[in-house]
C-alpha cells in the first residue's frame, strides 16, 4: 500500500471499530479532508481491485477491511537452539486479520529448544520489531550476527539467553559480545493447525 492509501484504510477500518458499521463515501471524504467524493469513490475503486477493501455494491455502507491490509510479512528463520544466521528476505506473507500490524513480522522457527514454551519446529513467531525487552520475555535476538529465539533472563550473575529444553545450554552473553533484541514474541502460529498459508511476496 502506498501511505494514502494506507491512510484511506485505517480510517475506515478504525471507523468501522468505533462505530459498529462502515462509513458512506461522504463520511469518508469529510473524514479524510476532501471535498470530492469522486475522488473518494476513485481511491476506494482502487483499493477494492488490490484487494486491500471488501464493497457490496448492494448494500449501503457496504464496506468492510479486508484482511490483505494486515498482511505481515515473513523474513526467513531463526533458530530455536544454537544461533544461525538468518537472511531477512521476504519468503511470503502471513495475514492475521483486521488490525494492522505495521511494526511486526514473522520468522519461521528452526529447531526444538523452545519446545517447552509451546514453539516447535516449523512454527512461525510474530515478533513486534524493538530494541527493548524485560526480564523473563521471549524474544528474538542478534549475538555476533547471528539470529536466535530465547527468553532473555538478567540476573546478579549475569545475562543469559535461556532454552526451553533440557537438551540445551544457557547462552551467556559476554560484554565483548555484539548483541542486539530485533523483536518480543507476540504470537506463536502452528501452521498445520491455524491453516495459515504463506502469500507469494
Amino acid at each position: 500500500m502506498t501511505e494514502r492509501q494506507k491512510m484511506f484504510v485505517n480510517f475506515i477500518e478504525n471507523f468501522i471499530r468505533d462505530n459498529g458499521y462502515s462509513p458512506s463515501i461522504r463520511e469518508i471524504a469529510k473524514g479524510m479532508g476532501l471535498s470530492s467524493t469522486a475522488s473518494v469513490k476513485n481511491m476506494l475503486d482502487r483499493l477494492t481491485e488490490n484487494g486491500l477493501l471488501k464493497r457490496s455494491g448492494s448494500i449501503a455502507r457496504g464496506i468492510e477491511g479486508s484482511r490483505m491490509s494486515s498482511a505481515v510479512p515473513v523474513l526467513g528463520r531463526i533458530k530455536a537452539g544454537v544461533p544461525v544466521t538468518s537472511e531477512e528476505n521476504i519468503e511470503g506473507y502471513i495475514r492475521l486479520g483486521k488490525e494492522i500490524y505495521d511494526d511486526h513480522f514473522f520468522l519461521r522457527v528452526d529447531g526444538d529448544s523452545m519446545k517447552d514454551k509451546a514453539i516447535l519446529d516449523g512454527d512461525f513467531v510474530l515478533l513486534r520489531h524493538t530494541n527493548i525487552i524485560h526480564n523473563n520475555k521471549i524474544g528474538a535476538f542478534c549475538i555476533n550476527g547471528e539470529i536466535t529465539l530465547k527468553t532473555f533472563l538478567k540476573t546478579p550473575e549475569g545475562v543469559f539467553l535461556m532454552p526451553a529444553n533440557d537438551d540445551f545450554a544457557p547462552i551467556s552473553l559476554a560484554e565483548t559480545d555484539d548483541f542486539s533484541v530485533i523483536g518480543v514474541l507476540v504470537m506463536v502460529i502452528r501452521a498445520l493447525e491455524g491453516g495459515y498459508d504463506i502469500e507469494p511476496a
